[in-house]
């Protein structure tokens, strides 16, 4: 089984470097890192684990279309898969929803705002760029005028475009490399949903495309503590409590109601308590939280709904997990 491990920015850079050779040893596939407004640069991330690896692929995930140009972008992923030996992927998406907004750019509403439009335009001036041609380009949101990328970038540098749209899975499936599904946190039964979706768009394309999904991961020789870290991680209550949508976890047996104690501690600002509040069937049915053996069927149940790369993304014992799931590789 393919398994790439992705990771917030976080960790220290000899932290990465050093995780990155561990899991490269270990057969991983592929290291993902997320960009932040406020945490270590992601293209300082991947340079690091460049020069501290050798076969392992390495992908943003995903640099933001807002804060980098394309321009810029193509530049610098360019330069990346030089250091890299062509092993670099750029992963672009929107961007991060709750701190996009402190620096001016609206993500709301999306009549106005046109995310779809905005990454297609991003996609095509990233490929002008690499083709070495002088870039003459008039978009809604970007605009190059007379320039030529003043070096040859050797081979194909994959794009893959992260979106919980159904419209811009469909889109982007006609014109990246892959498609990444989730963030972290979404059931078989909605990924299953986002797969269809890409599906129309390789079938427009006449050609299938990597699917890649996050997948917050927390494995312990004791699966309580294992399922304890997923409910002491903020990003898991914060999701559940104003992200995640209530039918994509009714077929789990996690209705609205059942959540409502939780999401009511939530909105009191009562922190502790909506994570006490958890059900353990949430937990369940949106990450993969557990044994070692648990954890290979259910990255099995995520690949049998069309995911062709599980990304694992661990919490709580993260050495432990990097070393446990290694056996379902």
């Amino acid at each position: 089984m393919k398994l790439g491990l992705g990771f917030n920015p976080v960790l220290s850079l000899d932290e990465a470097v050093a995780t990155a050779a561990r899991a490269e040893s270990l057969g991983y596939d592929s290291i993902w890192m997320h960009e932040s407004l406020f945490q270590r640069d992601v293209v300082t991330y991947l340079s690091c684990m460049a020069s501290g690896t050798k076969r392992i692929r390495l992908g943003s995930g995903v640099i933001n279309t807002f804060t980098r140009h394309p321009v810029t972008a193509a530049t610098t992923f360019a330069t990346l898969s030089e250091a890299s030996g062509g092993r670099v992927t750029l992963g672009l998406g929107l961007g991060s929803f709750p701190t996009i907004p402190l620096i001016g750019h609206e993500i709301f509403p999306v009549e106005r705002t046109k995310p779809m439009r905005r990454i297609k335009e991003y996609v095509q001036v990233v490929r002008m760029v690499w083709e070495g041609k002088k870039v003459e380009f008039d978009g809604e949101f970007f605009q190059v005028h007379g320039l030529t990328l003043g070096f040859k970038v050797n081979g194909g540098v994959p794009i893959f475009v992260a979106s919980l749209s159904p419209k811009t899975q469909a889109f982007a499936a006609t014109v990246a490399d892959g498609v990444i599904l989730s963030p972290a946190l979404n059931t078989v039964w909605g990924t299953e949903r986002m797969v269809d979706n890409v599906k129309k768009g390789e079938a427009k394309r006449g050609k299938e495309v990597e699917r890649a999904s996050y997948m917050l991961t927390s494995l312990d020789p004791d699966p309580a503590k294992a399922a304890q870290a997923v409910r002491d991680y903020y990003f898991f209550v914060y999701q559940l409590a104003d992200v995640v949508r209530p039918e994509v976890l009714a077929p789990y047996g996690v209705s609205e109601e059942k959540l409502k104690p939780m999401k009511e501690a939530w909105k009191k600002g009562d922190v502790p308590e909506a994570k006490r509040l958890i059900p353990a069937e949430a937990i369940e049915a949106l990450t993969v939280t557990g044994s070692a053996d648990h954890a290979a069927d259910r990255i099995r149940e995520y690949s049998k709904a069309g995911v062709t790369l599980p990304i694992a993304m661990p919490i709580g014992d993260v050495g432990y997990t990097v070393e446990a799931l290694s056996s379902t590789i």
